[in-house]
């Protein structure tokens, strides 16, 4: 199936996933038949609200968590702000690559004691040094945060397994719906949050599903992808020895060509008809610095014959501007 037009390869899905046939038909009927606000008392709304329940529970149970750990929000962004402001106010400490909706939820929250630590760490180093330290020091803090975002279609990001205490998912990264999140909480983790409104029943329900397929095909899809990284990364630098490429993820692969600005070649790239990023598409309206690389992201919908052919105009359009 053609998601992105006969001529046009969306090389994107770090910032955007389409949503799975199989998600969108869990999702359709509380658009008009099971409609109903799951807070209402009467008998439609207790049964849609115990489908709430339901859902809440499958994603707790593939996150190992009791269900009273999940807080569904309105993305990844939200999760990660309420992760940042919720805990007791002190110093934020925020890895470099973090996304960017974490250092600005940061931003004027002071204090000598570091109450948070926030990464995008897909191991758990990280997080069980931290423990020891706490242990030693017989404090509850510094908490930990992970943002799994980009990576929880592809690594375990169980809270045990990461050893963290705050873990943010974003539906949008996942072949689900946009507009649904969640923040995970360890128990214990004691966590201010505005007040929740009514549940957004549909999104929820397509996040659990989507959720429970990219955990299915988790380690097809991660060696799958690896491989056309691989391909791709080879392609440009036999073809662009000058292009300096690094890898992130499986599915992400980061170029930087000396010389063109990354916004160029984004537009360049965009008119031969491959869809790609330089940075977060949230800051999309902010110029970005001339040594920020351009973002290939591969996903379930990509062919060896997209990355060839992106690997392909992608050089192309390089050679055309550096003579």
């Amino acid at each position: 199936m053609n998601w992105f037009g006969q001529k046009r390869i969306f090389l994107d899905y770090a910032s955007a996933t389409p949503v799975l046939p199989e998600v969108r038909r869990v999702m359709e009927k509380y658009w008009s038949k099971d409609f109903y606000n799951p807070n209402a008392i009467y008998e439609e709304g207790v049964r849609i609200k115990k489908d709430v329940d339901l859902y809440r529970t499958k994603i707790a149970r593939i996150l190992g968590v009791a269900k009273e750990a999940i807080i569904f929000t309105s993305g990844g962004t939200e999760a990660n702000t309420w992760a940042v402001r919720g805990v007791k106010p002190g110093r934020i400490v925020v890895e470099q690559d973090s996304h960017p909706s974490v250092s600005e939820a940061a931003k004027g929250i002071t204090g000598v004691e570091t109450t948070l630590i926030s990464s995008v760490t897909t191991d758990n180093k990280l997080g069980r040094k931290i423990r020891e330290e706490r242990k030693k020091g017989n404090t509850e803090f510094p908490l930990l945060h992970i943002d799994a975002s980009q990576t929880a279609a592809y690594f375990n990001v169980e809270l045990e397994a990461l050893s963290c205490d705050l873990l943010t998912l974003d539906s949008a990264k996942l072949y689900g719906p946009k507009g649904i999140g969640a923040l995970v909480v360890r128990k214990g983790v004691r966590l201010e949050v505005p007040p929740i409104g009514t549940p957004a029943v549909s999104l929820i329900a397509g996040f659990a599903k989507a959720l429970e397929m990219v955990v299915r095909d988790r380690e097809s899809e991660r060696k799958r992808l690896d491989l056309l990284s691989v391909e791709f990364v080879e392609l440009i630098e036999q073809s662009l020895p000058q292009a300096l490429v690094t890898r992130s993820l499986p599915n992400v692969v980061h170029v930087l060509v000396p010389g063109i600005l990354p916004e160029f070649l984004v537009l360049a790239l965009d008119r031969a008809g491959i869809l790609v990023s330089a940075g977060p598409a949230c800051n999309s309206n902010k110029p970005e610095p001339p040594d920020t690389p351009v973002r290939f992201s591969f996903g379930r919908l990509t062919t060896l014959s997209d990355v060839e052919q992106a690997a392909k105009i992608f050089c192309r359009v390089c050679k055309s501007v550096v003579k």
